[in-house]
């Protein structure tokens, strides 16, 4: 599937709940007054509808590959309701974004360690900056200048990503913090320039660096990076199965399901499933909201709280795969 159709583009926008207002803007196209609040709303139902997650890898019937064609990642995300991978689900929010008439690409990102799902909270600091491989992905989307409130035309829109993710449109201004649209009291920041302890023979490379931090009296995290040239789809089947051979990260160790959580078309938290948790970031506030003791708890969770359906199939294919949680009972957690 090269793009989508028209009918293809109204499924989308009917699987993710996207209101009447928001499509009406979304036809005026990128030189529309409204485009950028357009856009903005489109992510963030996109990113409460549609969970970033790694459920292929664990309950899959064939055999924890992660398909890439968009027809099937479409079948995926938007018949079956189900989530995805970044590689899987950027590349096809790209092709809706093109489809709707914008000018839009995705490119490689390398994530930062203290922003990932797999650290400490209560451990890790947040002041350093250790990245690692080719992991993640960015899309680009430029906006006509007319129709943007600062002199940036190039944003960032991060549809698939992890609690760190920024979820609204983040212009390309170095160093100019913004706090609309996002999970107050956060606040976040682009820097261009080059990435400290980055091996490179040119110390001067400038990055694209994309910062957090929770309020106006925490120090800045960075979360991820990348420069603007533009990926084809064989550069993340590439990057996808480099990963799958060396086992880098967490992704193959841990089973997660991500969605931002909507009050009144606003982003204010998150849910995610982590191996044997469900945690909830609700308004600036931290929980763990269940424990899961089998995976009859996890399955019933991904329904009840993502909308995710596993098959009788998809359910058994963990067995005997290290994310499997075995059915031990409440003492499991003392």
């Amino acid at each position: 599937m090269a793009s989508l159709s028209p009918d293809q583009v109204a499924g989308y926008l009917e699987r993710i709940s996207l209101p009447a207002q928001a499509r009406a803007w979304l036809r005026e196209g990128p030189d529309g007054p409204h485009a950028l609040e357009a856009l903005t709303q489109l992510q963030q139902h996109h990113m409460a509808a549609v969970p970033f997650d790694n459920l292929e890898l664990h309950y899959s019937t064939h055999n924890g590959t992660l398909p890439q064609e968009t027809d099937l990642v479409y079948e995926t995300v938007v018949t079956r309701r189900r989530g995805g991978t970044c590689p899987q689900v950027h590349q096809l929010f790209a092709k809706l974004l093109r489809a709707l008439g914008f000018t839009a690409y995705c490119t490689g990102a390398r994530l930062n360690a203290p922003a990932s799902p797999a650290a400490d909270p209560s451990l890790v600091d947040k002041s350093k900056v250790v990245y690692g491989p080719w992991v993640h992905v960015a899309t680009l989307v430029h906006l006509p200048p007319q129709t943007t409130p600062s002199s940036s035309c190039w944003y960032l829109i991060d549809t698939n990503t992890g609690p760190f993710g920024t979820p609204y449109p983040l212009p390309l201004l170095h160093n100019q913090p913004t706090t609309c649209h996002d999970m107050a009291p956060r606040q976040r920041r682009m820097l261009h320039g080059p990435v400290p302890n980055n091996m490179t023979a040119d110390p001067h490379q400038p990055w694209w660096r994309m910062q957090l931090r929770e309020d106006t009296k925490s120090e800045w995290m960075d979360v991820c990076c990348f420069v603007e040239a533009e990926w084809k789809p064989v550069d993340f089947q590439i990057m996808i199965a480099g990963l799958g051979t060396l086992g880098a990260g967490w992704f193959q160790a841990r089973v997660v399901c991500y969605r931002v959580i909507l009050e009144a078309g606003v982003p204010v938290g998150y849910l995610m499933a982590w191996q044997d948790e469900l945690r909830r970031w609700y308004k600036g506030k931290m929980e763990v909201v269940q424990r899961f003791y089998c995976e009859a708890d996890r399955v019933a969770a991904l329904e009840e709280e993502f909308g995710v359906v596993l098959t009788l199939e998809e359910q058994g294919a963990i067995v005997g795969r290290e994310t499997e949680l075995a059915d031990v009972g409440g003492e499991f957690y003392g």
